[in-house]
């Protein structure tokens, strides 16, 4: 080899290296650009937030009345029977098109008339999110529901763009999403209340911020409150962690209002199965994708108790569409109920078995009256 040919040799070998370091370097920048973008516009909500009460009515829940209540997770509309999530082992993150979504919606709307209630607890309650093609479904169920109610809701993810999954079509963008509840009732005011733990950077950026919905209802002819609290608690927690700083939260908060003497009821999706069922069930219901801890048998204070059907199913696994006759792939789960304290006289407790047809929970229904 020539001494002029070597040089030429190397030159081309120096220029292949600049290029691929600028290409390195572009790419680089372009990571710092996006994940400095993330952090920037990224969610952080105060410890405690006031919530706005929209249609606030003046009457007041009253002792010794029996009272309705509803507590479910409608799944923003978007994963009913046909559907699956890539979380839960499925393939999709967003449905394929507006009408499914308007489709289960109308079919939620209609369990919620059919089961008149003077609370409703619901949750993963869409405003403008991309995965359920920007219906706002806060507004959207509380003209469905009429003038009688009022309607607070309270973030539990909200991010301005989701990058999973990692796919042009899937992706989840922009997400907006909460818990709302629809009350008969006067409230005097609501706040929400955000729990301890987060996920690491960058992470969290684009994750849920979960914390919990809280309104304050006068009782009539009582200096005390009935309190009522919306919860949506961590799911794909592989370590628990972070479900035990939110459990550890609620606790406390629960001792602190029986100490006050208020009325105290709670409901929602606990992302965990209660005490009351067996622990065969639980086993059997075992995957990789989902655990549902069982909540410690001692876990709640002295003066509270969990109301919970142990015999109806609340929840399914999402990895593929809903068919119960495919038993080696079909799991279900107890997750969804109350919590009330001693002063509260729980008259029933039911889950409604609809099937998962409109959302991949069923709703779990309540009779109780103030003592």
């Amino acid at each position: 080899m020539t001494p002029s040919n070597t040089k030429k040799q190397r030159k081309w070998y120096f220029t292949l290296l600049k290029i691929i370091g600028s290409i390195f370097i572009v790419i680089l920048l372009f990571g710092v650009v996006v994940l400095s973008f993330f952090t920037i516009v990224e969610y952080r909500p105060k410890d405690v937030e006031e919530v706005k009460i929209n249609n606030n009515p003046t009457n007041k829940v009253a002792l010794n009345v029996e009272y309705n209540a509803l507590t479910f997770n409608i799944g923003y509309g978007a994963l009913g029977v046909n559907e699956d999530f890539v979380m839960d082992g499925g393939k999709q993150g967003v449905p394929k098109s507006k009408d499914i979504v308007e489709g289960y919606l109308t079919g939620i709307e209609n369990i919620l008339i059919d089961n008149p209630c003077d609370i409703y607890f619901l949750q993963e309650v869409d405003l403008n999110s991309r995965r359920s093609f920007k219906i706002n479904e806060c507004v959207q169920i509380a003209n469905k529901l009429g003038n009688s109610y009022s309607n607070t809701f309270a973030y539990n993810y909200k991010a301005l763009f989701v990058p999973f999954p990692f796919s042009f079509t899937e992706h989840m963008g922009r997400v907006e999403s909460g818990m709302t509840s629809y009350i008969k009732f006067n409230t005097n005011e609501a706040k929400r209340y955000q729990f301890p733990g987060a996920f690491a950077w960058p992470g969290r950026t684009a994750n849920l911020k979960r914390g919990m919905l809280v309104n304050y209802l006068p009782i009539e002819g009582s200096n005390k409150y009935l309190v009522v609290i919306n919860v949506h608690l961590s799911a794909y927690d592989s370590s628990g962690g972070m479900r035990e700083k939110e459990m550890e939260f609620l606790k406390e908060f629960l001792k602190k209002e029986a100490l006050k003497g208020n009325y105290v009821l709670a409901g929602g999706d606990f992302n965990q199965t209660f005490p009351q069922v067996d622990e065969s069930i639980i086993k059997d219901n075992e995957n990789k994708w989902f655990i549902p801890y069982q909540i410690e048998d001692d876990f709640l204070p002295e003066g509270y108790s969990f109301a919970v059907d142990p015999n109806v199913w609340t929840s399914r696994l999402l990895n593929q569409s809903y068919d119960p006759s495919d038993t080696e792939n079909t799991y279900h789960f107890i997750i969804d109920g109350f919590l009330v304290s001693n002063n509260i006289e729980v008259i029933s407790i039911t889950g409604l078995d609809l099937g998962f047809v409109y959302s991949d929970h069923n709703p779990v229904a309540l009779r109780f009256k103030l003592k």
